[in-house]
């Protein structure tokens, strides 16, 4: 199995993916300790965390069986170079690329040329504001399109009828474990959440067996609601990955 159809599957699998954006806590170590401690394969990696030029390096050479999907990305280097002086963490997809990441995800969107440029090799996931621009980055390759998760109407615009089921969601946003089920019923197949929201409660000084706890009792809301939704994708968990692809409830690149 290629990594890429791996990661693409572990994604499914995990249903609810683990935010690193900027928050009270510190320990970016710790966060990591606490999602392995729950099971969790796939992490998204924020250029929003200052601290992300030398951790996604550190978590790739240390984790290198983890799937490490990079956030806030964008794909043009001009900007990049004028925003690196408010914002020294910014990195470009190639400089990201060169450090070995499993994929992007963009909260503004990419190009249609850059997510044909990556899509063969990495995980793509631009965000999409349209049923037609989410249409069109589909068929450029990328592997899901990011929407909102607080508007459930909004989902469920994007799986009409006369869309033929075709687009593959990836929802993010307000998406508390009482509000992921919510999103995936509306059509969302996977759901992420930021630590400033899943450990809201919790002081900087929250242990990796509190952090764990958390994110397990995410991620299981997370997969029991896909199940509910798609009772197909649990007959073929431990299928082929052919016969795992043909029970998608959506399109994919493969």
């Amino acid at each position: 199995m290629s990594r890429l159809l791996d990661a693409y599957r572990a994604l499914h699998q995990q249903a609810f993916i683990p935010i690193f954006v900027r928050d009270h806590i510190p320990d970016s170590k710790k966060l990591i300790e606490g999602c392995l401690e729950a099971g969790m394969r796939v992490i998204e990696y924020t250029q929003r965390r200052s601290d992300a030029p030398t951790m996604i390096p550190w978590v790739r050479k240390n984790y290198p069986d983890i799937y490490l999907l990079v956030g806030s990305t964008l794909d043009d280097d001009a900007i990049i170079t004028k925003q690196q002086i408010k914002f020294s963490q910014l990195r470009t997809v190639g400089e990201l690329d060169a450090m070995d990441v499993d994929g992007f995800i963009s909260m503004i969107g990419w190009s249609e040329g850059s997510i044909k440029k990556y899509h063969s090799s990495h995980i793509v996931i631009p965000a999409v504001s349209t049923l037609r621009e989410a249409f069109l980055n589909v068929a450029a390759g990328a592997h899901f399109v990011k929407v909102p998760g607080s508007h459930p109407d909004l989902i469920k615009s994007y799986r009409w009828e006369a869309a033929f089921d075709y687009c593959p969601l990836f929802a993010t946003g307000g998406l508390t474990s009482d509000r992921i089920p919510i999103a995936i019923d509306a059509g969302a197949v996977i759901t992420a959440t930021g630590f400033d929201l899943t450990l809201k409660e919790c002081s900087a000084e929250v242990s990796v067996k509190e952090i764990a706890a958390i994110m397990k009792h995410y991620m299981e809301t997370a997969q029991n609601a896909q199940l509910t939704k798609w009772p197909e994708l649990a007959k073929a968990a431990d299928a082929d990955n052919q016969c795992w692809l043909n029970a998608l409830p959506h399109y994919h690149p493969f």
